[in-house]
């Protein structure tokens, strides 16, 4: 019950990032390839951060009545399947916008080859 009442508040914290995120970024989605990219990828990230959370608190809601037996825990197990893929993709997505092209690897491979 725990570990749900805190997945649920890293969620909401995830998103209130993002929020915070795109409020201060110094580019938009029409000012280059990176910032469209950026704004679709996180975007439709945060989407399924918004959806997942909402399902883990439906999901809380449900344990906190009873409703999940060992036997009848279909909904519950399919939300923490569903929340796993979000932080797998997430983990891709980081790795790809932040790092590869936001700057730390992409500024490592030019000077590599530039000489």
């Amino acid at each position: 019950f725990i570990g749900l009442v805190v997945t649920i508040l890293c969620g909401t914290v995830f998103f209130l990032v993002q929020l915070r995120e795109y409020y201060w970024n110094s580019y938009t989605i029409a000012d280059s390839v990176y910032g469209s990219v950026f704004y679709l990828l996180t975007g439709f990230h945060g989407m399924h951060v918004v959806v997942g959370t909402l399902w883990l608190m439906v999901s809380l809601v449900r344990l906190w009545r009873g409703e999940f037996s060992s036997q009848r825990h279909f909904g519950f197990e399919a939300c923490i399947w569903y929340w796993h893929f979000v932080d797998v993709v997430w983990v891709a997505l980081w790795c790809l916008v932040y790092v590869w092209f936001g700057g730390w690897l992409y500024m490592w491979w030019f000077k590599m080859w530039d000489g």
